[in-house]
Parts: C-alpha cells; structure tokens; sequence
C-alpha cells in the first residue's frame, strides 16, 4: 500500500510538500465542503463521489433555506430516514412544507439537539416523523470522525476542532490516494469503491427539502433485478433464525431524558407526531419495555413497532443491503400509521 501510496503522492505533486501546503490544497478542494457555503450540496443527476457529512449538511441547508421557505414539518433518523419520501408523506399526513433534518448513523441526542435548534429559532413544528431503532436510541453521547460529528451550531462545540476533524480525515492515507488518484484521472476506480472511499452512484437531489433519492438502483432494480442482486450482493444478505429474538431493553435513565425532552419540545407545539420502529433486515424486535416507555411518552397511537420477523423483514428483495430498506417499505409504513 505504501509504494502505491507515494507513487500517486508523487504524481499529484504532494510527496515533497509540507502540511501547510497539503492544507492549502485541501482548502481550495474542500472535498467535505465544510468549508465554504453551497446552495445544494449534492447536484441532481451526478454521483457525489466524495461521502458528506449529512448533519452538516441537513444543518446548513436548513439555514439556507428556511427563511424563504419556513419549514413546519420534519422528518428524523438516520440515513434510513431518507426514504420516507416527502411527496408521499404530504399525501398521507396532510404535511405542507416539509423537511429532512437527518444524519448519518444518528443519535438520540442528535434528535433532541435538532428539536432544540428549531425550537430556540421559533420554528413551529406542525407535524414530526421520527424514523428510530436500537442503534439510533442506543446512542446519547457526542460522536466523533467526519462523517458523524455534530454540526457546530448543533454541538456548541469548537468550530476549529470541528474543521480540523475533516482535515485529519483528508489526511487519511487511503483516502488521500484515493482522492487524488480521482482529481487526476476523473474516474473512480474498483479499489476506491470498495473500501467505500468514493462512490460514483448518482443520485437524484431536492435542496429544498433535503432529499435524496436512489432512482439510480431503483431503475436497476425494475429493468434488470438479477443484476442488482447478484450473487456478490447476496453476500450481504446473510441467514437468519426463524426463531424471534429480541433487543435488550435499550431506554435507561440517559435515554429517557432525552426522549423526554423531545416529546416536551413536540407537546409544547402541539404537534402532530408518529415513532416508526424502523423494519431492519436483522429481525431483532425491539424490547416490549422500550416500546411501553415510548407509548407512554408519545402515545399508545403514535408509536409503531415493524421490527422483528414479518412480511417486510422476510423478503431481501425489500433492501437495498443488509442496512437499508427501499421506498416503497417506507410509502407502505406510512400509508399504515396514517390511515
């Protein structure tokens, strides 16, 4: 690795040069654009290439946009929150202007925060969807790497260690390669997507309200399925018992204050909310004493459990991967906890 390393080095010129003018190209580059303000942060129809900090950008987004479009209604999770299309959503819980305000692998803290931030900027939150699991409720503490810290404005933390995280990660030697080797050849290669250091999967992008659409696989999927899941996909999809099994209960004191805080956030707006369970592909169902502490808080109503061994979970044909779970499950789970 190391001598393919320096050879790329070298071929982009950076093999000689000090830090601080790895830092001024890094600057100019801004691959994470972290550092300068975008008006979208994704174009429509292109690949990213390089993956992004999604609080971030769903923060700045929020920022550039709501004072010409006063978001009242908000979608939140993880990145399986994603395809809970907003469209569809209006259609069934009579939403008006809608937004997401994920991040990846998000934490119950970083829900709350989020509520916070629109409750300290006088947003009015007419109607909340809070697309959870055990991983999402599981975590109440502040995360670290690019691809998962806070958004500043989010954390009140240090906007330098905040920007020196991004430059430690462009530091990285895999991905320095990886990223160079692209600036010079403009294409991504086996090796980069792999190791999951760059992907050149478009995507379809709404700013307006942060959304992001995978039409690419979906058209796949539709044309030429045994092409998507082909047997180096299958991998992933690994076996499972037939016997349900459950999550240990997973809301302790931390959990339960944030969750508390949320739901008096929501309350005090009056607002219209709905907890999804999120179906994920592993079939564990999350404990019966986590599901009671919810209902208590949010209502017997407003929380709906679709974890565990059913229809949805059953059928592989249902992911994308192991991990993520395609629109129309989701079109299906709302058009359930609306009707």
């Amino acid at each position: 690795m190391s001598n393919q390393y320096n050879k790329f080095l070298i071929k982009a010129g950076l093999i000689s040069l000090p830090v601080v003018f790895i830092f001024i190209i890094y600057c100019c580059l801004d691959p994470f654009k972290v550092i300068r303000n975008y008006n979208s942060y994704y174009q429509s129809g292109n690949s990213p290439y390089v993956t992004l900090n999604m609080d971030y950008v769903s923060t700045e987004t929020f920022i550039n946009n709501n004072p010409t479009y006063n978001y009242n209604s908000f979608i939140f999770g993880n990145s399986r929150s994603k395809f809970y299309e907003m469209n569809t959503w209006g259609k069934y819980a009579k939403t008006e202007v809608g937004f997401h305000f994920d991040a990846s692998d998000e934490t119950l803290l970083g829900i709350s925060r989020k509520l916070q931030f629109l409750h300290n900027n006088r947003t009015t939150i007419s109607n909340a969807l809070l697309i959870l699991d055990y991983a999402t409720l599981s975590q109440t503490k502040e995360k670290k790497g690019h691809l998962y810290i806070s958004h500043p404005t989010l954390s009140n933390q240090s906007r330098f260690l905040f920007q020196l995280e991004f430059f430690k990660s462009f530091l990285n030697p895999y991905f320095l390669m990886a990223y160079m080797d692209f600036r010079i050849t403009n294409k991504v290669k086996d090796y980069m997507k792999d190791r999951f250091l760059l992907n050149d999967a478009p995507i379809a992008y709404n700013p307006i309200q942060n959304e992001m659409k995978f039409s690419f696989f979906e058209e796949t999927i539709k044309t030429n399925p045994l092409e998507f899941y082909s047997p180096k996909k299958m991998k992933v999809f690994y076996h499972r018992d037939t016997i349900q099994k459950y999550s240990q209960p997973v809301i302790l004191n931390s959990q339960l204050q944030l969750l508390t805080e949320i739901s008096e956030i929501l309350k005090k707006d009056k607002c219209k909310t709905k907890i999804v369970i999120s179906p994920l592909y592993n079939q564990l169902k999350l404990s019966a004493k986590d599901i009671k502490i919810l209902s208590n808080l949010f209502g017997r109503e407003n929380v709906f459990n679709f974890s565990g061994i059913n229809f949805i979970t059953n059928n592989y044909q249902n992911y994308y991967e192991n991990s993520h779970y395609r629109p129309h499950v989701a079109e299906y789970i709302m058009k359930e906890i609306y009707k």
